[in-house]
């Protein structure tokens, strides 16, 4: 679970799957699959991403696909276009709003 904690995002199925990705902006890698569960390690990574302040995201077709490859690799070539623009979402829900002076 404190792999969880430190994840950038947690990709779920509302109730099934669970998968949580780590990236790195100054790997240059691809996001990194650190921990997934199913049915009750599930519940408990989506409880753990709550308690921890990380976005829980659901995307059942990207969560089943997700969980099917291995722990602890790199996402793969065909997940990157899905996976940044969840990134992307993430990363301005984190980016405080500039006030705007009228």
């Amino acid at each position: 679970m404190k792999a969880v904690k430190e994840s950038t995002v947690v990709v779920v199925n509302p109730t099934h799957y669970a998968v949580a990705l780590l990236y790195s902006k100054t790997s240059g890698g691809a996001p990194q699959i650190v921990a997934k569960g199913m049915d009750d390690l599930a519940a408990r990574i989506r409880e753990t991403a709550g308690e921890a302040k990380v976005p829980v995201v659901s995307n059942p077709p990207l969560a089943r696909s997700l969980y099917k490859l291995p722990l602890d690799t790199e996402i793969p070539e065909e997940f990157w276009k899905p996976v940044a623009a969840i990134i992307a979402y993430v990363v301005k829900l984190k980016t405080p709003k500039r006030m705007h002076k009228p």
